[in-house]
């Protein structure tokens, strides 16, 4: 019974959480939503954001699993890194609670590290940064810092999803194959004019 209650008051939060936010709810509103008293939620979790960080690393872990189908899924070094990308769209359409709180959670981050939530993240970047790896160890890609690149389009992931959110991307008639499609083509391709970069080179010679 009391495993079922920890289940239970972890379901009643992930519904909360989105809906309120983590500074709209408090320890008494989970208790009395999941119909339990206050001390079957202490008796589990210490505090509110024991909840809240625990409910943080199983959205992470989801992300985690949904980056790892997506490579194991497709075959060559280019289509595994996109699919990093569709990973992380799917995500944000078809589980957008875990999305929301996670975002909240990184806007509340600067004010204590969470040691098991960095690890996580990390797990996250080093997912890509292997796919680089093995794109530039089979010449598919070029020679640049794997974790640095890794960074940057998490970066332009997250920006891009905060803009779709926003309604962006409806006004501006963007669609999510056109932005994957560029997204392919600026990252595989560049954005620098080769012949520019050529006729530069050749006047410092």
């Amino acid at each position: 019974m009391r495993r079922n209650n920890r289940e239970k008051i972890l379901k009643t939060a992930r519904k909360l959480l989105p809906r309120y936010g983590y500074n709209g709810i408090s320890i008494r509103a989970i208790a009395k939503s999941a119909k339990l008293t206050t001390g079957a939620i202490y008796f589990h979790f210490k505090n509110k954001k024991e909840i809240y960080r625990t409910i943080c690393n199983e959205a992470v872990d989801l992300l985690i699993s949904k980056f790892k189908a997506g490579i194991a899924g497709r075959k060559t070094v280019n289509q595994k890194l996109i699919s990093i990308y569709d990973s992380y769209l799917e995500y944000y359409e078809n589980h957008r609670d875990y999305y929301n709180i996670i975002m909240e959670y990184k806007a509340d981050y600067s004010k204590k590290p969470d040691d098991e939530y960095i690890k996580k993240i990390l797990e996250l970047i080093q997912i890509t940064s292997e796919t680089f790896e093995m794109g530039i160890a089979q010449g598919a890609f070029r020679k640049i810092n794997p974790v640095l690149l890794s960074l940057f389009l998490a970066a332009i992931t997250e920006g891009m999803i905060q803009y779709k959110k926003m309604g962006v991307f409806d006004a501006l008639e963007i669609r999510d194959a056109d932005f994957r499609k560029f997204m392919a083509d600026a990252v595989g391709r560049g954005i620098e004019n080769m012949s520019s970069s050529a006729n530069r080179d050749a006047g410092n010679v």
